[in-house]
């Protein structure tokens, strides 16, 4: 007959089942054939051939076999009963690793005080559980049914301060579900911001229509209510740039020309672009398009086309038609009508953008971009790992403010940019002295284009 237990159900660091008996401690190694016995082995393996059988409906100790070769160990079994209780209790909460471990050990026996490991081992305990937890959940079958572990739903920005960095959900259920990333502290400052290069959180959305885009912007403006940026660059995403400035009409939209290079690949031009000097300097006088003063715009292309080689002629035309607006017919005064453009001129023109001293790229985007790649060092990483990753990157941007909050400056430019900017410039304050294509090189040659 079973005797009553007087057992404590454990876990071992690798995650196996443990349990007490008579101040010693055993590890689980298997049932019996028919299932109704469980049989476990003194966890000092090798140096003592002690078992004990329990019955697998009730969890009695049916009996004990061999002698232990080492003695009753209470204390040991209280140290071991409370890390369990410590891992399980990392688990579920976010205090801090010394809070847990104060909380978890205040009540022990000074016997099992005695023999406590130490604070950095009872911590590497604590985050190794949390990491266990967070690579044993599922991954979520469909965005609707996502789950995220609390662990990832906060953010640490210093020892023991915690705040939400999910900071939208459009919730479980919905097909469409959107996840919006960021710390929830950044709504006492972005306020501030006036110009936002579409850097300033991470979202996940299932498409890029402007539907999404536009729930996207409400779980933003929820977020960070004080979030009004007056100008915002971004890449050619329309569906983007109609939802934004649908929900800021006043606030300024800027897009970069240069990334052509997917016109160049649709039309079996990208070989020639990376291996034909002059012919890649003819492809980049398309973009330089973006320094003409919008009043000289249509001369400009009008030139252009005679000096172009013939192949890149229809990236020109998908130029003028996309950024320009298609040529519908020319008055007999020589007035030019034309389309209404898909981008409208003042969204990527540059010419007065250069002579303000703003910002001609989006290239703090892309560093943005490429800085998330490196953190995550793959493609497609899964759901746990990317917000893990997204936590990193968010750290170290915390560092980039807090040297900006101290008074120090950004880095500062390398001079051979420098020297664009000032050759740029000077190109641009002298637009009228020079031929319209010898500008378009000139300009074309202080530039590349992104992919």
């Amino acid at each position: 007959m079973a005797s009553p237990s007087n057992s404590n159900n454990l876990v071992s660091q690798r995650g196996k089942c443990k349990r007490t008996h008579d101040g010693h401690i055993y590890i689980r190694d298997k049932c019996s054939k028919d299932g109704t016995r469980v049989f476990w082995r003194c966890h000092h393996l090798g140096a003592c051939k002690a078992r004990l059988h329990t019955s697998a409906s009730d969890d009695g100790v049916l009996k004990v076999l061999g002698v232990h070769s080492d003695e009753p160990n209470p204390s040991a079994v209280e140290v071991a009963a409370k890390r369990t209780a410590l891992k399980r209790r990392a688990e579920e909460c976010q205090e801090t690793p010394l809070q847990l471990i104060e909380s978890v050990f205040e009540s022990s026996t000074q016997a099992a005080k005695l023999v406590l490991p130490s604070c950095e081992t009872l911590s590497r305990s604590i985050n190794r559980a949390r990491k266990n937890a967070m690579r044993q959940a599922a991954s979520p079958q469909d965005r609707s049914s996502i789950v995220i572990p609390e662990e990832l739903t906060m953010y640490e920005s210093e020892p023991g301060v915690f705040e939400r960095f999910l900071i939208g959900d459009t919730g479980e259920g919905d097909p469409a579900r959107i996840l919006l990333f960021g710390r929830e502290s950044v709504g006492e400052w972005i306020g501030l911001s006036r110009k936002i290069f579409v850097d300033v959180c991470y979202a996940l959305l299932p498409d890029k229509s402007q539907n999404l885009y536009a729930r996207m912007i409400q779980l933003i403006r929820a977020a960070w209510p004080a979030f009004a940026p007056e100008a915002i660059s971004t890449d050619f995403e329309m569906g983007f740039v109609n939802a934004f400035t649908a929900s800021f009409p006043d606030a300024e939209t800027w897009l970069s020309v240069q990334k052509m290079k997917k016109k160049l690949g649709d039309l079996n031009l990208l070989s020639r672009y990376r291996n034909e000097g002059s012919f890649a300097l003819s492809a980049r006088m398309i973009c330089a398009l973006a320094f003409v003063p919008l009043g000289d715009l249509n001369n400009a292309i009008a030139e252009l086309a005679v000096a172009l080689p013939h192949e890149l002629m229809p990236v020109l035309k998908y130029f003028e038609d996309t950024y320009v607006g298609s040529l519908l017919h020319i008055l007999p005064d020589g007035t030019i009508i034309r389309r209404e453009p898909l981008f409208p001129q003042s969204m990527w023109s540059v010419h007065l953008r250069t002579l303000n001293g703003d910002s001609r790229t989006n290239n703090y985007a892309e560093a943005a971009h490429r800085r998330l790649q490196t953190e995550f060092g793959v493609k497609h990483p899964n759901l746990w790992r990317f917000i893990e990753g997204l936590k990193r990157v968010q750290h170290h941007r915390d560092m980039l403010y807090a040297r900006f909050e101290s008074g120090n400056r950004p880095a500062a430019k390398r001079r051979k940019y420098e020297e664009i900017d000032r050759r740029v410039l000077e190109l641009v304050n002298n637009f009228h002295i020079h031929t319209v294509v010898g500008y378009l090189r000139g300009c074309a040659s202080n530039f590349v284009m992104n992919p």
